[in-house]
């Protein structure tokens, strides 16, 4: 290497690092020097000059220190990419916290750290609010519990977190992370460059600025950068115009919020439900084609309470036929059910056929027969 590939190799990484960070060149090229010992770039530059150069395991370090920051630096994959491709229950960390085992997944941005009956959720936006969900059913013995030990899960969930926005910033255009001299920055999806944006979703106007160091994402409502825009084109003529968003400089991260959460599955005995099973109870009480069609066509009401009544067809169903399997279904449920017979449309004639077999295919083949003797086959559309 001569000197002068060796001085831009550094400052290739240090350029990868200020756009994973988000930080100016400057900075990083500080940081690059640090980790080669120096107190800043002007150093290195110095010794430069009196003939020191990086070693081949010196500027290895350097670029370890980029790829710990960024694991999608240096390969061919996105950030986005690789989040996609990762299967869903593959964690990108895990670990113990003290005695308790942890597994820290990530898809499209968002983080998730979990073990037995809690869980850490933090968005990709720096300002998030990290929630912290404990499961109803570990209440009472979480560790979460414990502020030392949220203390150290968030403080691995912020550093794995630190990674992600990194990869995301990479994956952007440098100037939608890095305002130019007039605070104008690029839209990260949509392409377009201006110095005030507008949030779609809370009708809010914010600076380049705030969005280049919150990930684009709104600092008044946290929206995402899906609904900013260049300008406020939802707006009608009698709408009040969008209200600046206080500036972030001083702005800080909200505090976790813990809640307690049942994430068991839950089955919902609501009125859909109770119907739908009362329906496919009639599916299995159904022997002819005629019955089959009749339990399809049968209306059944639930009321509030849950008790249901079904309405047969005449024509479908038998009058003295009891739906076996539906009472059976209804009792488990602890519902009360009412049976009633009236006369609907059928949908094809010659109910009577309906009954004559139990097999579908031989009852299409009759009806069939039936029609091309007695009366008109249409096949498509009925006004064909």
């Amino acid at each position: 290497m001569t000197m002068q590939s060796e001085i831009k190799t550094l400052k290739e990484l240090a350029k990868k690092y200020a756009r994973a960070n988000r930080i100016p060149q400057h900075e990083a090229l500080n940081v690059i020097a640090s980790e080669l010992g120096f107190t800043g770039w002007t150093q290195l530059v110095k010794m430069v000059k009196k003939g020191w150069l990086p070693s081949a395991e010196q500027i290895a370090t350097a670029d370890a220190a980029i790829n710990n920051n960024n694991p999608c630096a240096g390969k061919d994959e996105s950030n986005i990419e690789r989040s996609f491709s990762r299967p869903t229950d593959e964690p990108i960390r895990q670990g113990k916290v003290g005695n308790y085992a942890y597994q820290v997944f990530e898809f499209s941005g968002d983080l998730r750290m979990e073990g037995e009956g809690w869980r850490v959720l933090i968005g990709e936006a720096d300002y998030s609010q990290p929630v912290v969900e404990i499961e109803a059913t570990h209440e009472n013995a979480c560790p979460v519990q414990e502020r030392g030990f949220l203390d150290k899960a968030l403080a691995i969930a912020d550093e794995e977190m630190t990674k992600v926005r990194a990869g995301i910033a990479s994956d952007w255009p440098r100037r939608s992370t890095k305002p130019d001299a007039d605070g104008a920055v690029v839209h990260p999806l949509f392409g377009d460059q201006s110095a005030e944006w507008f949030c779609l979703h809370c009708n809010g106007k914010v600076t380049g600025a705030q969005l280049a160091e919150n990930l684009w994402h709104c600092t008044g409502c946290g929206a995402t950068p899906i609904d900013i825009f260049s300008s406020p084109f939802w707006l009608e003529a009698n709408n009040e115009e969008p209200k600046p968003i206080g500036s972030s400089k001083n702005k800080k991260r909200p505090e976790a919020r813990i809640k307690v959460v049942d994430s068991r599955p839950k089955l919902m005995l609501d009125q859909k439900a109770i119907s739908l099973l009362l329906r496919t109870a009639l599916l299995e009480d159904a022997k002819t084609p005629g019955e089959r069609i009749g339990a399809i066509q049968a209306e059944i009401h639930v009321d509030e309470n849950g008790d249901a009544d079904i309405i047969f067809d005449e024509d479908l169903w038998p009058e003295d036929k009891d739906p076996e399997e539906a009472y059976a279904v209804a009792e488990k449920l602890g519902i009360h059910l009412e049976l009633s017979v009236t006369c609907m449309t059928f949908p094809f004639a010659w109910p009577g056929l309906g009954h004559a077999t139990t097999s579908t295919r031989e009852y299409v083949q009759m009806l069939l027969n039936a029609y091309e003797e007695h009366g008109v086959v249409h096949r498509g559309k009925k006004n064909d």
